[in-house]
């Protein structure tokens, strides 16, 4: 019996999200895959099934890198907004870093992949989900420290916040320099430095006034 061929998964999927990121997911072939690997295509069947098999691995890898860089920031012990404007921050830092001006992996697959690819679709769907349940309690935790008024709705400014970020990644690829995309995230944010100072001012009236 041949012994089965041995890996580093972690750097073939790697090498396999720097070329679905360049390329997108249609325009990319095994062929590439292969170049860029070093795995020949039996053996890239084999550990991933298929094109679309390794494209969901490599999906998930760039997810978990992305989750560890950016939901530290907002795991961090500094006040919740602090850590809001901290994660824009970083966002800022990661586009004008990237040479390429490749955006971001999963906002560039939800606009490239019809509807019809539903194993695909419903994994973007299913990680869009947990970037908005992370920053849905970060705005919640903003809200029990009175950072933001009672009367807001951390589930609308969350979908706001998410439609700021696809935003931002989109303009980062036509080649936006860092103050661009700095004052973008100003305009994004500065809803929230109002709420904050409403939500202080709310706190500090007494019981019984008149609102």
């Amino acid at each position: 019996m041949a012994r089965p061929i041995t890996f580093d998964r972690n750097h073939v999927l790697q090498q396999a999200i720097n070329v679905f990121w360049l390329q997108g997911y249609t325009a990319t072939s095994i062929k590439n895959l292969v170049d860029a690997t070093g795995l020949q295509p039996g053996s890239l069947y084999a550990a991933f099934g298929d094109k679309r098999g390794l494209f969901l691995a490599a999906l998930d890898a760039y997810f978990d890198d992305m989750k560890k860089k950016l939901f530290d920031v907002l795991h961090s012990d500094k006040a919740p907004l602090e850590r809001l404007r901290a994660f824009f921050t970083q966002l800022i830092e990661e586009s004008t870093e990237d040479q390429d001006r490749k955006g971001c992996l999963l906002i560039n697959t939800l606009s490239e992949i019809p509807v019809q690819h539903e194993d695909i679709n419903s994994r973007l769907q299913q990680m869009f989900a947990e970037v908005e349940q992370e920053l849905k309690q970060l705005l919640t935790e903003a809200q029990n420290a009175d950072e933001l008024s009672a009367d807001q709705d951390p589930t609308v400014l969350t979908k706001f916040l998410v439609s700021g970020i696809f935003g931002l990644r989109l303009y980062n690829k036509t080649g936006a320099d860092s103050a661009s995309l700095q004052a973008i995230v100003d305009q994004l944010l500065s809803p929230f430095s109002s709420l904050a100072t409403h939500g202080k001012a709310d706190n500090h009236r007494k019981p019984g006034l008149a609102h």
